[in-house]
Formats: C-alpha cells, structure tokens, sequence
C-alpha cells in the first residue's frame, strides 16, 4: 500500500510518452516504493515542467508476486503525471544496484532527484547517506527532496561565495524560482574580528570593519547576481556575518525558504569523496529542499571517488 501523496492540482492535454531509454537532457527521479519516494517524482516533474525536460523515472525491478501491482501503480503515476503538468514521463525499472543506475544515468541528465530518507546510522556514519554517496558520484545537479510537492518553488536560498563561480549557482536557482523570491547570501566569517575586540574603541572599530567588509560583499553579490542574469527572479542580495553553514541554516530557518541551492566544494584528489562541511550540514539539518551543484573542472577527482565508492556494499532494503 502506497500512501497518498497530495498532487499538483489542474489537469491539461497529455504529451506523448518519451522512449524508456531516453535519458539524455531529463529530470532523473528515483521512486522507492514509499510515500516520500512518490512525493519526490512529483517533485521532479515539477522541476521538469520549470526547464522544459522530460522526465524519467527510475524504479527498483519488483519481486514477481508484486509486479502485477507495482507496475500498475507506475503506469498510473506516470498517468497522472503527465495530465496534471504536461510533461513527457519514461519509467525504467532497475533489476541491479539503483545506485549505480542512478550515477549512470546522472551522466546525461539535467538534474537527479531523490527523496531524503534516513537509513542505517552506522552505515550512514561510515560511508554517509544515500543522497550523500549520490552527490559525491554524480555529475549532474543532485535535488534532495524533504518538502511537500505541492507547487513551484516560491523562497529559494542561494548561500554563495564571492567567487565568478557563483554566478552558476544563482542562475540555476534561477531557473526553478519564476515568480517567486529568491534570495542570494553571502556569509562573511567574523573571526578575523577578534584582533579588534582588544583594541581600544574597539565597538566603534568593528563596526567601521563590518560597514567595509559589508559594503564589498554587496558589490561582489550584485555583480554576481547580474551576471546570472536572475533579475526577474526578483534576486535580493543579504549579507550575514557569523560561521558559514551555522548562519545559512538560520537563515534558512527564518526565511522559511523552500528551496536551497548550494555548490559541492571539490578540493584536493579526495574531494569527490568527502563533502564539504557546509554540504554536510545542510543535508543534514536543513528543513528546505537542497539542490547541489556539482564543482567543476575535477574529473579526475570525480573518478578516482567513483572507483571507491562502487565497490561499496549496496544499500540495505527496507
């Protein structure tokens, strides 16, 4: 039994099926067979209609004595899919590992969509959760879906850096937030205040050190935010002082963003492998939906993680 998952609401004229093989430019959804897996293909069909892909679905094979009815429910979820958001939705069961399934076909895709679920803490402590694995893999964007599908994003977080780079993240954010808000952070870390709070007039110091270090990081932001070119997505720019991931999470909070697009920092031939601690911490604690974009440039990083991690155990099934 599959637990109702509530649906984007209007029905339109139905496209015609895309070919199950076709992967290449689609919004990749993995469906477990569970409500947060359903709530996730939603998810991804949502994000497919914003960038006018089709969407793909991959599924795990179904024991024989359930195939009748899985597959059942599949069709009328793809049905359902394209009549409510006229999107062209392929379903492809997977009778091997899905997570290699998934990093295959991430190879092409748009974007790779997933639910977020808690599985094994000594296996996730060990070699992290599945959406972890799949973003350390994975060369396309990685969508980690905690929210309800309901409707379009309206409150997209981009927590950035002041690097050109950055103008990749908000564009993308961009994309998925039409009409809606969209705000650009930039945290700027306060330990080097320290030296200051010795200082004699030292309030009147760090408040002259922040207006300086402020007023630069608005700058670089607006520079940023014109590059991605995210004007009519109503892009704000917010400066915050204080631990990067700690002020973003309550930002996030506060806000109550929808949405949150961050970027995978890649350092070193390992850094496919280990994750950035503002990454961890956002797959972890964040209330939002997060969207990660993978680094650029590392191939050969990318591989040599992808080598190890493959040869891990699959995931247990639950």
């Amino acid at each position: 039994m599959h637990a109702m998952v509530p649906r984007p609401a209007g029905r339109l004229p139905i496209p015609p099926e895309t070919d199950a093989a076709t992967r290449a430019g689609a919004v990749v959804a993995i469906c477990a067979p569970s409500s947060a897996g359903v709530n996730a293909t939603w998810r991804a069909a949502l994000v497919a209609r914003e960038l006018g892909a089709p969407l793909h679905v991959l599924h795990p094979a179904p024991q024989p004595r359930v195939l009748a009815r899985k597959a059942s429910f599949l069709d009328e979820l793809a049905q359902d899919i394209r009549q409510r958001t006229r999107v062209a939705v392929s379903v492809e069961p997977v009778a091997g590992d899905l997570l290699q399934e998934a990093v295959a076909a991430s190879r092409e895709a748009a974007m790779l969509v997933l639910p977020s679920v808690r599985g094994n803490p000594l296996r996730e402590w060990i070699m992290g959760t599945q959406a972890e694995r799949l973003i350390r893999l994975c060369r396309s964007p990685v969508l980690v879906v905690k929210r309800p599908a309901l409707v379009g994003y309206r409150r997209v977080l981009v927590p950035v850096d002041l690097r050109d780079e950055a103008a990749r993240l908000i564009s993308a954010a961009g994309a998925l937030s039409r009409g809606s808000r969209l705000e650009v952070l930039h945290a700027v870390d306060a330990r080097d205040e320290k030296v200051l709070r010795g200082l004699d007039d030292s309030e009147q110091a760090l408040r002259s050190f922040r207006q300086h270090r402020a007023q630069g990081a608005f700058l670089a932001l607006h520079r940023l935010i014109g590059a991605a070119q995210v004007a009519q997505a109503g892009a704000e720019a917010a400066i915050e002082f204080g631990e990067a991931s700690t002020t973003v999470l309550a930002r996030a909070r506060k806000w109550d963003a929808e949405l949150m697009v961050i970027g995978k920092a890649r350092r070193g031939l390992l850094a496919g492998w280990f994750l950035g601690r503002m990454t961890q911490a956002v797959l972890a604690r964040a209330g939002a939906d997060v969207l990660v974009h993978p680094g650029c440039g590392e191939r050969a990083a990318l591989h040599a993680a992808r080598a190890v991690d493959l040869r891990l155990p699959p995931e247990p099934a639950s």
